[in-house]
């Protein structure tokens, strides 16, 4: 009977050992094929980087564009992202080739991305894309929105000068200004204006969103 819990558990070592070298074999292959950049683990890639969180991101980042260049290779888990650190190739990229580089993988839980960020480059990327710069971004629609842009500042203006004249030494702006974006957000998002707690809500839905991403654990 030992003897044969004894072979059960060698297959199964014997297993595990052969999926991960073939896994590191894959890693290596594909590595080869991307720009220079840390040597990615299989499976987690190079989240080992990561000691605490993400927001270690800008700190490694700019370690390893000091070592291997302006054109660099991270590895989340199984997928890799570029990373360039120079505006003439940014825009040799992102412009002059863009239609080369424009394409996104597909999505790890196998859903259709709808979402002009996420969505793969095709005709649903394409059709998104049109309705932004046709519509969200067209100069028309954009004066559209000047009454809105007109009272977000106004409100800002006396708000920042209410508190000057109260204050003795300094006044916080950083508030005021992410408040009055957000004001101007909701307004061509809802096409009215909303009461200041529902944009404060808004707005601490989003910056918890932020915090959650920035705190994830890598342990």
């Amino acid at each position: 009977m030992m003897a044969w819990f004894f072979i059960l558990i060698s297959m199964f070592i014997a297993l595990i050992l052969k999926l991960f070298f073939n896994s590191l074999t894959e890693t290596r292959k594909t590595s080869q094929n991307f720009p220079p950049g840390p040597y990615p683990l299989p499976i987690v890639g190079n989240l080992f980087l990561f000691r605490k969180s993400f927001n270690d991101l800008h700190h490694i980042l700019q370690s390893l564009h000091a070592k291997l260049g302006p054109i660099i290779t991270l590895h989340f888990g199984s997928r890799p992202a570029i990373f360039i650190a120079n505006c003439f190739l940014s825009h040799q990229a992102l412009v002059q080739n863009g239609a080369i580089f424009a394409n996104r993988p597909p999505p790890l839980d196998g859903r259709e991305q709808v979402v002009i960020t996420t969505a793969v480059y095709g005709p649903t990327w394409r059709v998104l894309g049109r309705n932004l710069t046709a519509e969200m971004l067209h100069s028309s629609r954009v004066k559209s929105y000047s009454y809105a842009r007109k009272v977000a500042l106004e409100r800002l203006l006396k708000i920042l000068k209410d508190q000057s004249d109260s204050a003795d030494r300094w006044v916080e702006v950083t508030d005021q200004f992410r408040n009055s974006m957000f004001s101007l957000l909701t307004f061509m998002c809802f096409g009215k204006e909303l009461e200041g707690q529902k944009i404060k809500e808004i707005a601490e839905v989003e910056r918890d969103m932020m915090r959650t991403f920035g705190e994830v654990s890598m342990v």
